[in-house]
């Protein structure tokens, strides 16, 4: 045994490990003494700091500081094993989460070695986070901190949980939590709004004298109205748990039933207290939970039946706004201490709500106005002065937004005199009017547009205005007329898509407005000449894809069918033998099932495409229909082009549903390059159209010549990060894509963008004919 003070440490330290620096440690004189270590444990300590220092010398500091108290619970041979866990924590949480296992050694790590029945979020956050985002039908992150609570952004989780005997038990306990947080918000605590007549204003002014704020307007000024706010915040929280015990029970039947034994348990580990008292409240809320409600005497103070009240599925926020007012006085009153939250309810924080909640608005009002002044933009004539254009787009509903381009219809009322407990009604843009012509609004637009009148009661007249002229001002910067080859549909398909920006590893909303554009068909001599030049390919694809028409496969174990099944027949034979009871499915059953395929095809009309390239497609094309009329799938063709990301266009040359015809083929003819390849838009509509199929298999299949590329900074790893992310998000909805191409280069980005075997690369230009039905019938077999 020897003794050790921080001077001698920190000298060991850099003379074993850093002897070049040993100068930049400013040694002081003797500090505090270091009890006595064995040099073995000193010597693993210092082993382990070579290990740590280079991660980070902050972490190093730390564990120099907590290894003493850290060794009063852990052998020293437990010191590799420690540090493995406080650098993986450091690595997936940062120094605030490695300092958890350096201050809380028992319950961060020796209880895990020990196989005791804690579980961390670390180990279950792959399974929680789908299961919060499912819940909230939109992303809703999760984290962890100090405390449990949600700014209806994140929610925010203890780093462990080992409450419970059983690891299930404590999983289970992060689900209630992510749960009763999401029902916060989906019940409307945090969107408390009482008028200056509301009953529970009235009480809480008179009572205490207090005076309205000027702009009474959220659920702090409420909780401010009283002389100690953490007394109101606390019973408010209460009522609101009661209000989300009942809504959880249900919208989360399951959830609730699976539960019971965990809020049985957590009901019989609050002390027994007076009745009305904090104890007894949450005793009442974990009762109601299970639905027992007869456990113990019945309520008999005036605050117990205010609570029972809460439980009802009438109630709303003010209803427990009204119990804080009444209660208030009494609760004041008692002698008996608060009992700390059921760990499920966490604590309320309305600051960072409402932090949040601005956050969120001025978002969504930005995006808003992007996606406004795109369809603006995509939809004004290149000929009509731009002047005359805003001067002359009518609009119909509010006042305050004439001469603006667009129309805002409100609902219909009746009366004049609405009470603000009424659910307001939902006004929201419909249709935009330019040079009095009318267009439909995307479901996008439509979404938004609801969720900005939900928060603010109304669309404001600058959202309106700032749109205008951010689309004039992209007009006045000469955004290139639309090709020749192309007439915009109306306004309904116009649609808005995000765009994924690797750098920031999100979307950008709203990014892209894609156009979908008439192709006008042709009449002349390529189809002919086309079906002429490749008449014996074209007979033996038809032949070769008559042959696939119908796919058979033997079924086993079958009652009845054309042939015994030996495996069956062995097996039953012994089970008589065994004295049990034979099965009779012995037969063996040929099944001719039928194709149940979609497939689309995604065509690049780009202006690298001009000459061969583009013949050679048409040609393919040509083929591919005739063979497939044969074989009966259900395919469809598009073209995409476009400049810039509010011109994105889709050329529909035969829909899923279109039949193959004169008019497809003059369609497929009339292809001709355009522009650029801005590939994520079209590929997230092709995708979004097949997610609809009902088939069994959905391909989409694009035919390029290159790398996705646009005029403006949709480049490089830009629009191929993009790409790739709308062909993640096609696959999540059950379509498999595929890319050919002639790209002698695309080997250096294809595997990237679909993976190893999700694309082939065709030499020569003119092998494309030939190859792409062979390519379609290898997909499909």
């Amino acid at each position: 045994m020897i003794a050790l003070d921080t001077h001698e440490l920190k000298t060991r330290f850099a003379q074993a490990v850093l002897p070049d620096i040993l100068n930049d440690w400013e040694i002081e004189e003797i500090t505090e003494p270091l009890p006595g270590l064995p040099d073995v444990a000193l010597n693993e300590i210092f082993r382990q700091i070579t290990a740590i220092w280079p991660v980070s010398h902050a972490l190093c500091n730390n564990f120099l500081q907590a290894v003493t108290n850290g060794l009063t619970c852990l052998h020293h041979s437990q010191l590799a094993d420690w540090v493995k866990a406080i650098l993986a924590a450091y690595e997936s949480g940062g120094l605030h989460q490695a300092r958890q296992l350096l201050e809380r050694v028992e319950e961060t790590f020796l209880c895990t070695v020990r196989g005791e029945t804690g579980i961390s979020f670390a180990e279950v956050t792959g399974r929680l986070q789908p299961y919060a985002t499912g819940l909230a039908g939109h992303p809703l992150e999760l984290t962890t901190g100090q405390e449990i609570y949600t700014d209806t952004a994140t929610v925010y989780l203890p780093p462990r949980i080992a409450i419970m005997p059983k690891r299930a038990d404590n999983f289970l306990l992060y689900k209630l939590i992510i749960s009763f947080q999401w029902a916060f918000t989906a019940i409307g605590t945090f969107s408390l709004h009482l008028p200056e007549s509301a009953p529970a204003i009235t009480a809480a002014t008179q009572r205490h004298h207090t005076i309205l704020p000027p702009e009474f307007a959220c659920l702090s000024d409420f909780l401010n109205l009283f002389p100690e706010p953490s007394v109101a915040a606390h019973l408010f929280h209460l009522g609101e748990t009661a209000r989300a015990t009942s809504f959880l029970r249900e919208r989360l039947p399951g959830l609730m039933r699976e539960s019971a034994p965990l809020f049985q348990t957590l009901a019989r580990a609050i002390p027994r207290s007076a009745p009305g008292s904090t104890g007894d409240l949450q005793r009442t809320i974990l009762l109601h939970a299970v639905q027992d409600t007869h456990d113990g005497p019945p309520a008999t103070t005036p605050i117990n039946d205010l609570f029972n009240a809460l439980f009802q599925h009438d109630k709303t926020s003010q209803d427990s706004a009204c119990f804080v007012a009444e209660s208030y006085d009494w609760f004041l009153d008692q002698t008996e201490e608060a009992c700390p939250p059921i760990i499920f309810q966490g604590v309320l924080r309305p600051a960072e709500v409402l932090a949040v909640k601005r956050k969120k608005r001025a978002a969504a009002g930005e995006r808003f106005i992007e996606a406004l002044s795109a369809i603006i933009n995509a939809h004004t004539s290149q000929d009509a002065p731009l002047e005359k254009e805003i001067n002359e787009a009518p609009v119909a509903g509010f006042s305050e937004l004439e001469g603006q381009t667009a129309a805002i219809i409100p609902p219909d009322r009746t009366g004049k005199d609405h009470r603000d407990t009424e659910k307001p009604r939902e006004k929201t843009i419909e249709f935009i009017t330019i040079n009095d012509s009318r267009i439909d609004l995307p479901d996008e637009l439509k979404k938004l547009a609801r969720e900005i009148v939900e928060d603010l009661g109304q669309i404001p007249a600058q959202y309106i205005s700032s749109a205008r002229q951010s689309a004039g001002k992209a007009l006045a910067q000469g955004g290139a007329p639309p090709p020749q080859g192309g007439e915009a549909l109306a306004g309904a398909n116009l649609s808005i898509y995000d765009e994924w920006d690797y750098r920031r590893s999100g979307f950008r909303k709203n990014w892209c407005s894609l156009a979908t554009k008439k192709i006008i068909p042709v009449t002349g001599a390529f189809v002919g000449n086309t079906l002429e030049k490749y008449r014996g390919h074209l007979t033996r694809l038809k032949r070769q894809f008559e042959m696939m028409r119908n796919q058979e496969r033997f079924i086993r174990r079958q009652k009845d069918g054309d042939e015994i099944d030996l495996d069956a027949l062995i097996e039953t034979l012994a089970d008589i033998k065994a004295g049990l009871s034979p099965s009779e499915e012995l037969f063996i059953r040929l099944a001719r099932d039928k194709r149940n395929i979609s497939a689309l095809f995604l065509v690049d009309m780009s202006s690298s495409t001009e000459g061969w390239v583009n013949t050679a497609i048409k040609e393919s094309l040509i083929l591919m229909c005739e063979a497939l009329e044969v074989l009966g799938d259900t395919y469809g063709i598009y073209g995409f082009s476009g400049m810039r990301r509010t011109r994105s266009e889709l050329f529909p040359i035969k829909d899923l549903a279109e039949p193959y015809s004169d008019e497809v083929k003059g369609r497929i003819a009339a292809i001709a390059p355009q522009e650029y390849t801005r590939m994520g838009p079209p590929i997230r509509h092709l995708t979004r159209i097949l997610a609809e199929s009902d088939a069994r298999i959905r391909l989409l299949i694009t035919l390029s010549d290159g790398k996705p590329e646009d005029y403006d900074d949709y480049k490089g790893d830009y629009a191929i990060e993009d790409t790739r992310h709308a062909l993640i998000e096609a696959k999540a909805q059950g379509v498999h894509p595929f890319c050919i191409t002639i790209d002698k280069q695309a080997h250096a980005y294809l595997p990237h963008m679909y993976g190893e075997v999700n694309y082939i690369c065709i030499d020569e230009v003119g092998k494309l004919p030939n190859r792409i039905p062979e390519i379609y019938r290898g997909l499909t077999s």
